[in-house]
C-alpha cells in the first residue's frame, strides 16, 4: 500500500521566505502562504536550540490560528547559524554582516534549522543540525559580496544557493536546512501527523 495526499488537506507556510516556499515545493506539495508574523526575540537563558524549535512553534502556531478548517497543516521554520557560543541571527546592517563573514571565515560553524508542523491542535517540531565548512574570505571579497544584496536578509550574512556557495568548502549535513528548511525532518513530520493518506493499489 502506498501513500499520497488527500484532495482536501490544504497545506500552508507560516512564512514570508520565498526560499522556504521554494524548498516545500521541491516536495512536489501544493501549498500556500499564510501571513502570520511573530515577534523574533530570545528569552533569559534561552539556549540556540530551544530558541530556533519555539521560533518554528510559534509561527506554525501563529499561522493556524489565522485559519480555520479540519484538513489544515500549518507549516513553520526558523533559521540560526551558531558559532561557538554566538548566535548569528540576520544582519542588522553592512558593519555587522562584515562582522559576521570575518568570523565564518577559515572555520566552520553549526547551522540550527527548524521545522514545525500544527494540524488540529497537536504540534510536531523537529531541528537539523548541520556543520559549514568556510574558505578563508578577504575583506575585498566581503565587500563585493555585500554589494551584490545577497547577504541582507540571510541568518549569517550569507546563502548558500547564492554567490557564497564559493565561499563554502563543504557542509556535513542537510543543504536544504542550511538554506532555511529541512527537507527530510519535514517530510517525516507531514507522515507522523497524517498528511500523507495511505491509498490502495488495486
Amino acid at each position: 500500500m502506498s501513500s499520497g495526499v488527500s484532495q482536501q488537506n490544504k497545506l500552508f507556510l507560516s512564512s514570508s521566505s520565498p526560499r522556504r516556499l521554494e524548498l516545500v515545493k521541491q516536495l512536489n506539495l501544493h501549498c500556500e502562504v499564510v501571513n502570520a508574523p511573530v515577534e523574533e526575540v530570545g528569552l533569559p537563558g534561552e539556549s540556540a536550540e530551544s530558541y530556533v524549535l519555539r521560533m518554528a512553534f510559534e509561527k506554525a502556531d501563529s499561522g493556524y490560528n489565522k485559519l480555520a478548517g479540519d484538513d489544515i497543516w500549518v507549516i513553520g521554520g526558523d533559521t540560526l547559524i551558531l558559532f561557538g557560543d554566538k548566535v548569528f541571527e540576520k544582519p542588522r546592517n553592512q558593519q555587522d554582516a562584515f562582522r559576521m563573514l570575518r568570523q565564518l571565515s577559515g572555520c566552520s560553524h553549526e547551522v540550527l534549522s527548524s521545522v514545525a508542523v500544527m494540524h488540529d491542535g497537536a504540534i510536531f517540531s523537529a531541528v537539523n543540525k548541520t556543520r559549514v565548512f568556510f574558505r578563508t574570505l578577504s575583506d575585498a571579497e566581503i565587500e563585493t559580496y555585500w554589494q551584490t544584496g545577497e547577504s541582507c536578509d540571510k541568518a549569517g550574512a550569507y546563502a548558500i544557493q547564492g554567490i557564497a556557495a564559493g565561499f563554502i568548502e563543504k557542509i556535513e549535513g542537510s543543504f536544504s536546512g542550511v538554506m532555511g528548511l529541512p527537507l527530510f525532518e519535514l517530510q517525516e513530520l507531514l507522515k507522523e501527523s497524517g498528511f500523507y493518506q495511505p491509498i490502495s493499489e488495486v
